[in-house]
């Protein structure tokens, strides 16, 4: 069922299906727009989004009536949601370096998002409650604080868009 979302749910997107960030929906207040609570700005058409089963797909490949994953940062949940409609356009875009570290500070994994460059664009932070706007994004250098970006990890990669336990490198 197509269904609006919560301001703190959003879709699991990434460039590796290792290393997912949790894309807000739009249904946040903005200065610029009115809410828009069914839609999930993604990203480019090359990145993976996870879908309701937990496998992936490129965002390219999706259909109305495909289920994604919907997570909903404050309670910690998820629902599948059926995809309504989908839009291609050209817009000003920015890489977000995402870097997933253990307790110790050791890189565990990283891989990256290309998001539109937009306020209305979104990434859910630790915490649940709160967000960072792609616009707010600011560069960060070797050791220091990074903005905890939430992050979906899985130590497997992906084949066809199930889990794959050989081999795999994405960069």
């Amino acid at each position: 069922m197509v269904q609006n979302l919560l301001p703190q749910e959003g879709c699991w997107v990434g460039s590796s299906a290792k290393v997912l960030a949790l894309v807000l929906s739009e249904a946040a207040a903005s200065q610029f727009v009115h809410t828009r609570p069914f839609r999930v700005n993604a990203g480019q058409v090359h990145s993976y989004i996870l879908m309701e089963d937990n496998s992936t797909k490129y965002l390219s490949e999706l259909q109305a009536d495909d289920h994604v994953q919907v997570y909903n940062s404050q309670i910690q949940t998820c629902r599948g949601v059926a995809v309504g409609r989908l839009k291609q356009e050209v817009r000003p875009c920015v890489l977000v370096e995402l870097l997933q570290s253990s307790q110790d500070d050791q890189k565990t994994a990283s891989a990256q998002v290309f998001l539109q460059q937009a306020e209305t664009v979104r990434l859910g932070q630790e915490g649940g409650g709160s967000f960072v706007r792609v616009t707010d994004l600011v560069a960060q250098t070797d050791g220091e604080d990074t903005q905890g970006v939430l992050l979906r990890t899985q130590l497997t990669g992906t084949h066809i868009g199930k889990a794959y336990t050989g081999k795999v490198t994405e960069k």
